[in-house]
């Protein structure tokens, strides 16, 4: 009898070993994505800040080059600044939402790809169920 109880004793303990270990890899897969994505994410972050910047300074050329062709600088730069002006009141008023849906759409693929490939399945599961809400969201 006492031989079954240390058995019992010993399984567990292995057990719960088992279980330490597990959550432990659970964690440190989880810190190992998520330090994945924001690495991927300040990238990203510096790859747009410096076209951006790109972007402002071939504006501001172009705005003063048209205003030395009109002979107005003012105009150079109403004629750059009308289309953002445009755009922005679209995405003000119109508000978008297909473009929230894209967004959350690849933010959530990006992250599904950072898991084993074992979980494909579920990959698919959480990428159907994500469009099925958006989808009745809208309805």
């Amino acid at each position: 009898m006492e031989d079954v109880g240390s058995r019992i004793k010993q399984i567990t303990r292995e057990l719960k070993h088992y279980v330490e270990t597990r959550i432990e890899l659970s964690v440190l897969n989880i810190g190992d994505k998520v330090s994945y994505l924001i690495g991927q994410s300040i990238q990203q972050l510096f790859g747009y800040a410096i076209l951006g910047l790109g972007l402002v300074f071939g504006l501001t050329a172009l705005s003063i080059y048209l205003g030395d062709l009109l002979d107005k600088e003012w105009a150079g730069y109403a004629i750059v600044a009308s289309p953002f002006i445009v755009l922005g009141l679209i995405f003000v008023v119109a508000k978008p939402k297909s473009i929230a849906r894209k967004i959350q759409q690849q933010i959530l693929a990006e992250f599904l790809d950072t898991l084993p490939n074992q979980q494909q399945e579920q990959k698919q599961l959480v990428l159907k169920e994500n469009e099925k809400k958006q989808t009745e969201n809208n309805g």
